[in-house]
């Protein structure tokens, strides 16, 4: 079953017109399916309380719907954050008399310049139908999937579910649950309630695991292919800080690191200090372990900023 899986900020009445209510936590998912094909829609819940559900919810969604109905802190640390991240797909709807002309200047030179513009909702139904026509995004390569809950099930076992991020996961294959050593093999699978004996990438999946109990794969473990990630419990990084983020970065500084469904706090270093949209070399030295692909980025966080809590993209050395 080929899946969609969408991003929508400051609208859960909105993703209840479009899918239905399913996992709910931090981050809820509405989801709705037609033949072979779904679409999920995930929203930040405990956004913007903590900040790391709205960074889950970007990672989650291959396009983001943000409805504007105001301009205040929210809407801008929403907007550093889909720009640090790299969402360059995206439609702004605006209400309650937001128009073009204030929120066009605040996109030029980002991520989002890109994106679309429209005056209200418009017709949930109609945006349904187009979102389900879309064709996924495929990424291959080997396995990969990142987890966001699991929990027990009688009979079953263990349950996790997450994003396959790339390659195909297999009915029997055997996984290593990173950061960790441990492995699992997978016993079923299922996508939105069908049981299927394998998935691609982009599919919101329920993985019922052998060898393996709730608390060794909870939120911000991946199943991967040995070999393809390393567990590191310090960073190198190049940090680009972004343009509008106000503040300033020091050594000793208490962050966040962020990638996929990991967020892990560190100690930052640096020589001198970093401001907006400055860049140079930095080392974290990371609270737990942090897996990373060579080619993963990394969104550096300050939880005590009075701005935007996202401060800039790190890329590994």
């Amino acid at each position: 079953m080929k899946t969609t899986i969408m991003c929508l900020l400051n609208s859960e009445a909105l993703a209840s017109d479009l899918g239905k209510k399913g996992t709910e936590s931090d981050i809820t998912m509405y989801n709705h399916k037609s033949a072979e094909k779904a679409l999920s829609v995930v929203c930040p819940s405990r956004y913007p309380e903590k900040l790391a559900p709205l960074l889950y919810s970007l990672y989650l969604g291959s396009e983001v719907f943000m409805v504007v109905d105001r301009l205040d802190r929210t809407i801008g640390e929403e907007m550093v954050a889909c720009d640090v991240m790299g969402k360059s797909k995206g439609t702004i709807f605006l209400e309650n008399y937001i128009t073009q002309d204030q929120v066009r200047p605040l996109l030029k030179g980002t991520a989002l310049e890109g994106w679309s513009l429209a005056e209200g909702l418009g017709n949930p139904n109609q945006m349904r139908e187009k979102l389900m026509a879309r064709e996924p995004e495929v990424r291959t390569g080997p396995t990969r999937v990142s987890i966001d809950h699991s929990f027990p099930v009688k009979g079953l076992g263990t349950v996790c579910l997450g994003i396959v991020d790339q390659g195909v996961v297999k009915k029997h294959q055997e996984l290593r649950i990173f950061p960790t050593d441990k492995k699992t093999q997978i016993r079923s699978i299922q996508v939105h309630d069908n049981d299927v004996d394998e998935a691609s990438s982009g599919s919101r999946v329920g993985l019922a695991v052998k060898g393996a109990e709730p608390e060794d794969i909870g939120r911000g473990t991946i199943l991967a292919e040995e070999g393809i990630l390393s567990v590191k419990k310090t960073l190198d990084l190049t940090l680009t800080v972004n343009k509008f983020w106000k503040g300033t970065l020091k050594g000793g500084m208490a962050v966040h690191c962020a990638s996929g469904m990991q967020f892990i706090p560190g100690v930052f270093s640096t020589e001198g200090e970093m401001k907006a949209g400055q860049s140079g070399k930095v080392h974290v030295e990371l609270e737990t372990p942090m897996a990373l692909s060579p080619t993963d980025p990394v969104t550096l966080c300050w939880l005590e900023s009075t701005g935007s809590r996202v401060v800039g993209k790190g890329v590994q050395q």
